[in-house]
């Protein structure tokens, strides 16, 4: 019973996408401006699972090219890294650490890292939690977690991700998608997770 329904939810019937899709939309069509005065796109999307960000980032990548001019990334801990960011002549554009810098070039540093391409960005970075850690990627003002962890520390890192000391952002935007009325009544998630975070 449960794969029937399941299998009835396709992208173009998924609601949760769809407001992804508006939030991402509106960041790009309305940006901030960083203290240097330049605009920013980008959103960071977290996700638990790498088989939900694969997801995201085939259902994301083409209509954030199209529709919003966005190159977009996917970064997983497991699996194949992908991105539409591909300068001329650069054929390391999948790796790792290629991807993080071209995210967040100015808190990379990428100007002094001459075997790097030094026109264009990744303003859409789709990721697990194998980025939740140690990575300054403050050219980034928003973040959206597309699901929440159920340990609230780990919410905290990847914020921690974009929100740091020396940050050219005068401010960061965390956006979480919360488990339906009914499921977290079940198990208190939101509850747990915001008085642990407020701890």
């Amino acid at each position: 019973i449960l794969h029937l329904s399941a299998k009835d939810v396709t992208p173009d019937r998924d609601a949760k996408l769809a407001e992804l899709k508006a939030l991402i939309a509106r960041k790009a069509k309305h940006p901030s401006t960083n203290k240097l005065g330049k605009l920013k796109r980008k959103v960071l999307v977290f996700t638990a699972f790498a088989d939900t960000a694969e997801y995201l980032y085939e259902n994301l990548h083409e209509w954030a090219l199209k529709e919003l001019g966005l190159h977009s990334a996917l970064v997983v801990g497991t699996g194949e890294n992908r991105t539409t960011f591909r300068p001329a002549g650069y054929i390391r554009h999948t790796d790792y650490n290629h991807i993080l810098t071209n995210f967040a070039p100015i808190a990379k540093r990428r100007e002094k890292i001459p075997s790097m391409p030094q026109d264009g960005e990744i303003d859409l970075l789709i990721a697990t939690d194998c980025i939740s850690e140690g990575q300054n990627l403050q050219d980034c003002d928003y973040l959206i977690n597309y699901d929440i962890h159920w340990n609230p520390v780990r919410i905290i890192q990847r914020f921690g991700r974009v929100d740091r000391i020396g940050s050219l952002n005068p401010s960061v935007q965390l956006v979480n998608f919360w488990p339906t009325p009914n499921l977290d009544q079940y198990i208190s998630l939101k509850h747990r997770v915001e008085a642990r975070m407020a701890l």
